[in-house]
């Protein structure tokens, strides 16, 4: 038995935007009606919060939509108050300090042949939580914007024989990266509702909590490329991107001082907003060797897995471990993505001048380094991870090179990752295109570190692994970065 949500649109069209608003958002992301779901709950309610976890716990569900649909020629459009109340500009007799900016707003919408979209979970819930979420659904008013006034209802249903399972419907299923036409779509996770719920309270966008999971359309491949084995997570619970300006790139022997820059533009940010940083592991990474408390990850993000890929770096990533105080997680996000207007830029000691940065959120596609800059390019879960800047080893091999590969399993153990079921380490080149090389100088952060080599190594684990995956010594300040195992090449 089967889990299943349909919403029934009062009109035959879905409006809600992509990120980059460039378009209308399709097929819809669980996501939304997740949060349609907690907008209406009680806070105060335990068995509402128990409904809600127990939803988000479930494995991403299959969204249906009608078959036939049309993006609309022109968005809708109307006139709106802005939400900021400026005192000192008085303009309007009704609203006061309230205009509408002097344009219309715009909501790309999708035209609809059935005005019906269902969310369907592999788990039946126990009874009292079906009926507390068809409780919650029926007070749902709409899905997407406000005015797509929508009716919820919720069924138990048998996963193998649905009455929408005909030429009239489209069925969207979660998969792995290296399927066809893959689309990124967000969904609930587990912690969703906590995090929804601190993002209100700290006046920060839901948006900024969102999470991916990557899709396939039924139909158009094989079953077996369905999704597979139940994901490990990951040392990294988030991880936040911010591309360089488009058109720029610098060249990946910089690395260590791109990141250094970064892990700098931190410190300042948050010594900025009162905090004493030398008093954060997490974000000075000073910890004795038996401290298992993970620690920030600074990284930089080069331009691989592409025929035409040249390796050059796009931008920089920050990636929080899973046990980051939650307090902590919250002053990050507000220092760099919206106090005094996040991180805007950075200063690398190569460059005689400021670098501006734009933070790329999950799911964005409206910068040139998209794809190299996307966060779920970088986690999306895989079996197979390979190098895309060399690891630096954490000892010296044996003259021979040998036991290279239990050095590098071993180090798979050091950064909060499975045992992986096979090692691959080349001497030289790297498995992926455009992934570079390079020399001694760049694998070293002061001049007296020892000389370790850096490799180029592609592993295997025996279950799919929630990225970002960072190996080696150097694996805090981006050396040793990893991709999943590639499927269709992808544009820069």
């Amino acid at each position: 038995m089967a889990f299943r949500v349909d919403v029934d649109l009062m009109e035959p069209a879905y409006q809600a935007a992509t990120l980059d608003r460039v378009g209308a958002e399709w097929p819809p992301h669980s996501y939304r009606l997740f949060c349609a779901l907690v907008s209406v709950a009680d806070p105060a309610d335990p068995l509402h919060d128990a409904a809600l976890e127990w939803l988000e716990k479930q494995p991403p569900p299959t969204v249906r939509v009608p078959a036939l649909t049309l993006e609309a020629a022109e968005p809708r459009r109307a006139w709106v108050p802005v939400n900021g109340v400026d005192q000192t500009k008085i303009t309007h007799a009704v609203l006061p300090g309230r205009t509408n900016g002097g344009k219309q707003k715009t909501w790309p919408q999708r035209n609809l042949a059935l005005p019906r979209i269902s969310f369907v979970w592999p788990h039946c819930p126990p009874p009292e939580i079906g009926a507390t979420l068809q409780g919650l659904a029926i007070r749902v008013p709409s899905l997407g914007r406000a005015s797509g006034h929508a009716l919820l209802s919720t069924s138990v249903i048998d996963a193998g024989v649905d009455e929408q399972e005909r030429p009239d419907w489209q069925e969207w299923v979660p998969t792995r990266q290296d399927a066809p036409d893959v689309k990124f779509l967000r969904t609930p996770y587990q912690g969703f509702l906590q995090a929804l719920r601190t993002a209100h309270r700290d006046w920060q966008p839901a948006f900024q909590q969102a999470r991916t999971v990557p899709y396939r359309l039924t139909g158009t491949e094989a079953e077996a490329e369905a999704a597979g084995e139940a994901v490990v997570d990951g040392p990294f619970a988030d991880l936040l991107t911010f591309a360089f300006p488009p058109g720029f790139s610098l060249d990946p022997s910089y690395t260590l001082a791109v990141t250094a820059s970064l892990r700098y533009a931190v410190w300042d940010r948050l010594k900025a907003a009162g905090f004493d940083v030398s008093a954060i592991q997490a974000v000075n990474g000073h910890k004795s060797r038996d401290d298992n408390r993970g620690v920030l990850a600074f990284l930089s993000m080069p331009f691989v897995g592409h025929k035409h890929a040249d390796g050059r770096l796009r931008g920089v990533g920050l990636a929080l471990p899973h046990d980051l105080d939650p307090s902590l997680r919250r002053v990050l996000l507000d220092v760099l993505l919206r106090r005094d207007g996040g991180l805007r830029s950075l200063s690398p000691s190569m460059l005689r001048y400021s670098l501006d940065v734009s933070y790329v959120s999950a799911g964005s596609a409206d910068l040139g380094a998209v794809m190299t800059m996307r966060s779920e390019r970088w986690t999306v879960p895989s079996a197979q991870w390979s190098t895309v800047l060399p690891m630096v080893l954490d000892y010296f091999p044996k003259r021979n090179g040998a036991g290279i590969e239990a050095s590098v399993a071993a180090s798979c153990r050091v950064a909060g990752l499975p045992e992986p079921v096979s090692v691959e380490v080349m001497r030289c080149g790297a498995f992926l295109p455009g992934a570079p090389d390079l020399p001694a100088h760049a694998l070293r952060r002061k001049s007296d570190e020892r000389p370790l080599p850096g490799r180029h190594v592609r592993v295997r684990f025996p279950r799919p692994v929630r990225g970002p995956v960072v190996l080696g010594s150097k694996r805090n300040f981006g050396l040793g970065l990893c991709l999943p195992a590639p499927g269709k090449e992808d544009a820069a």
